[in-house]
């Protein structure tokens, strides 16, 4: 939970929300040190299971690659070039067992179907702006601050 955000606070607030040493010192709570975190966030979420509609499609001819990402039926990503492991909007993709192909006649590309699945991305939030990393620390730099 963060501190608030006026009013007085005091030194006991400041070490129950970032944690500390006893005795308290302020030079334990700069920005980017051991307690005060310049930014905070959320892991990845899990992988889905691999879906088999939903699909990279990876086409090669003798001069080109191209990498195409459907998401449930929907063009997600467009890309020359054999790149694979993609983030967008949010979400991580990424590709699994080989689900089919196709072409590779004379002089014809072939194109992979890979099996694919995804995941919430990890965030990252900055915090903490106002608090130094160094110099003189005055009690109001730590309105809002924040642990997690």
């Amino acid at each position: 939970m963060a501190l608030q955000g006026s009013g007085t606070i005091s030194l006991s607030q400041i070490q129950t929300e970032f944690t500390g040493a006893n005795p308290i010192s302020m030079s334990e709570y700069y920005r980017g040190g051991s307690y005060v975190p310049t930014s905070v966030g959320g892991a990845a979420g899990g992988w889905s299971s691999f879906i088999g509609n939903t699909h990279y499609g990876y086409s090669y001819n003798t001069t080109q690659y191209t990498t195409v990402l459907y998401w449930a039926g929907v063009q997600i990503r467009f890309q020359g070039g054999p790149q694979f492991n993609y983030s967008s909007g949010g979400y991580d993709y990424e590709p699994g067992p080989l689900w089919s192909s196709s072409g590779g006649g004379k002089g014809g590309g072939v194109v992979y179907y890979y099996q694919v699945r995804r995941r919430i991305s990890a965030t990252s939030i900055t915090v903490n702006t106002s608090i130094p990393a160094s110099g003189q620390i005055s009690m109001s730099q730590f309105y809002g601050g924040r642990k997690t």
